[in-house]
C-alpha cells in the first residue's frame, strides 16, 4: 500500500488547555478547534502542522475509558492514501482488524484496532487535496 503523507497525529490528553499551552508555547503552534466528535464523545483541536489534541468530554465515553486504560499519548496515526479501497483490502490481508469505516463529504476513513498495530490506532484516509493556494485564497475570501 502506497501511503501519500502522514496526514496528522493525535494526542490523548486528560486537560485539552494545558496541552495546547504547551505544544504552542513549545512549537509555536496555533490549535483550531474542531468541536465535539459525537461518536468518539470527545473535543478536538487540530494545529496546521498536523497534530490533534484529543479530549474526553464524558467519563464514561469511549474515549474516557481509552484514557484511563492506556493513559496520555499518542493514540492515533492518520494516513492518507490515494485508494481506501485497495489499502482496506491490504489491511484485512494482514488480519488488522477494521473497527470503523466513514465517509462524510468525500473524505473516506478507515480505523483499525490499536492492539493489531503496537498500541497506535491507525486512520487510512482518502480525499482530495487542492493546492495550497486555493485553499489560501478561499481562507481570504478571494474565490468561493
Amino acid at each position: 500500500m502506497k501511503i501519500e503523507k502522514i496526514d496528522h497525529v493525535a494526542i490523548l490528553v486528560k486537560d485539552a488547555e494545558k496541552a495546547i499551552k504547551l505544544f504552542s508555547d513549545l512549537f509555536e503552534m496555533k490549535f483550531d478547534a474542531i468541536g465535539e466528535i459525537k461518536d468518539m464523545d470527545a473535543k478536538s483541536w487540530i494545529a496546521a502542522s498536523g497534530v490533534e489534541i484529543i479530549q474526553p468530554v464524558n467519563t464514561d465515553g469511549i474515549t474516557a475509558r481509552t484514557l484511563n486504560t492506556r493513559g496520555e499519548g499518542l493514540s492515533l496515526l492518520s494516513l492518507k492514501v490515494s485508494n481506501l479501497s485497495e489499502a482496506m483490502s491490504e489491511m484485512e490481508s494482514r488480519g488488522i482488524r477494521q473497527i470503523a469505516k466513514m465517509n462524510d463529504n468525500g473524505i473516506k476513513i478507515a480505523l483499525y484496532h490499536p492492539k493489531d498495530t503496537f498500541g497506535v490506532m491507525i486512520e487510512l484516509i482518502e480525499y482530495e487535496t487542492e493546492h495550497d493556494i486555493v485553499t489560501a485564497a478561499k481562507n481570504r475570501k478571494l474565490v468561493t
